[in-house]
């Protein structure tokens, strides 16, 4: 294997699958899994154990990187639909195709497709669930972020499981604080408690939001 490359496994206990994670030690954003996304993919995975909330759904994942957590609600019989930029698809189509085995027990389905938000939507696909990790880094994409949002929340039912590190570089305290001004400015947003998250996969310095326009 390149001595660039490793693999990190997350085991999720309620589906009894356990995902392969490909990384790269040496890249940009999307070369490894965020701890932001772990914390979303196992909050998953703990609130599934008992209510498998997921099973059927339609669920878009924006900014999904390597793909951890729109793979993992597909271990729990989701439909899912994963987005990134160009740039993105090699490294996410490579973990899918390293995974693929997992959701076909549980009937769940995968597709990958280039997005870059504020445009239009992918067409043929209307999501019951947004997923969104750790998407809030740069300035400059936060409202073509926010207006996709606007457009999906729009949508009857469908709404946003977000997640996200609070990082304390001055530049990053302040796009993440006006991101949050404008997301309580023009949605419903519901912080997720953390006795509600996964026991072990939660942080008080990763936020963990649900975002509708009801």
């Amino acid at each position: 294997m390149d001595n660039n490359v490793f693999i990190r496994e997350l085991e999720l206990e309620s589906c009894k699958q356990t995902l392969s994670l490909y990384q790269e030690k040496i890249g940009d954003v999307n070369c490894v899994v965020w701890d932001a996304a772990i914390v979303l993919a196992k909050f998953i995975d703990h609130s599934c154990l008992d209510d498998n909330w997921l099973l059927g759904k339609n669920v878009l994942e924006l900014g999904a990187g390597l793909g951890c957590v729109g793979m993992t609600a597909a271990c729990f019989g989701a439909n899912v639909l994963m987005t990134d930029l160009e740039s993105a698809m090699p490294a996410l189509n490579k973990n899918v195709k390293l995974n693929e085995n997992h959701w076909q027990h549980s009937n769940g389905s995968v597709k990958t497709e280039i997005f870059e938000w504020g445009k239009e939507l992918p067409k043929n696909f209307t999501p019951d669930i947004v997923l969104l990790t750790d998407c809030v880094y740069y300035e400059e994409s936060t409202k073509a972020l926010l207006d996709t949002l606007e457009t999906l929340c729009n949508l009857k039912g469908t709404y946003v499981l977000m997640s996200q590190e609070q990082r304390d570089t001055p530049i990053q305290l302040k796009v993440w604080q006006n991101f949050k001004t404008s997301l309580k400015e023009n949605f419903h947003v519901t912080a997720i408690p953390q006795e509600q998250q996964h026991p072990i996969y939660s942080s008080a310095d990763i936020d963990l939001l649900k975002i509708t326009k009801e």
